[in-house]
């Protein structure tokens, strides 16, 4: 049963955050999510999606016979072993948010100009939709949401677990939105290094899973170019 499991998980490409959710409900997984995103001062930068597991699943991907797979981005793809979890990393270096194709969610770049008659820091809004409900119905077949995605359950296979995005900006934050699913509202906390920010959002996992959109969003002000740019669909 077990090199069953495997051999299917290894013949699935997976092209976001539910590809490797249903390869966890198919090996009994539990994992941590995290998404990176960090925009340099032309626009361009890197995107980071991490997972984080142990048991079977993590046995998958220190083989590599499971996790990532970006199909439509050119990523580089790391995996690291501490005790018993196991993380694989993928990273996709852009020149600009238009470079990446993505299912089930959107990135954007808006730029408002410059105050102080040009002379002043570009004001910038940085959008992340997360066609969540979209992106559960493509992936998982009917009766494995039916089953598996029910909101007790949900928390109690990923209620121990978390999925996390952040984005790094390289100037400062002038407002950073909370994200409401249900009766809950998740805070993001904001951190800094340099002259760069970082805006945060984290939450249980069976959280994400019951949400059907969400959206993150970063207003900022720094000195650059900062182009007006849309991802694309996969």
């Amino acid at each position: 049963m077990r090199d069953w499991r495997l051999n299917r998980i290894q013949r699935r490409q997976f092209r976001n955050v539910f590809g490797v959710i249903v390869c966890a409900l198919a090996l009994s997984g539990c994992f941590d999510l995290t998404q990176k995103l960090s925009i340099d001062r032309s626009g361009g930068g890197h995107y980071e999606m991490a997972i984080t597991a142990n048991g079977l699943l993590g046995e998958a991907l220190r083989d590599n016979k499971s996790g990532i797979r970006l199909s439509g981005n050119r990523a580089r793809t790391r995996t690291a072993t501490i005790g018993d979890k196991t993380t694989e990393t993928a990273v996709i270096d852009f020149k600009s948010l238009s470079d990446l194709r993505l299912s089930d969610e959107s990135l954007s770049l808006t730029n408002h100009g410059a105050s102080w008659f040009g002379l002043g820091p570009r004001h910038i809004t940085f959008r992340r939709t997360f066609l969540v409900d979209r992106a559960r119905r493509e992936n998982v077949p009917k009766s494995a949401e039916e089953e598996k995605f029910g909101g007790e359950l949900a928390q109690t296979m990923f209620g121990d677990h978390t999925y996390s995005f952040s984005v790094t900006v390289p100037g400062s934050i002038e407002r950073a939105a909370a994200i409401h699913i249900g009766r809950a509202t998740i805070v993001p906390k904001v951190s800094s290094s340099g002259l760069s920010h970082t805006v945060t959002w984290s939450m249980p996992l069976s959280m994400l899973l019951q949400a059907k959109l969400i959206a993150f969003e970063v207003d900022f002000s720094a000195y650059g170019s900062f182009p007006d740019a849309q991802s694309l669909p996969e």
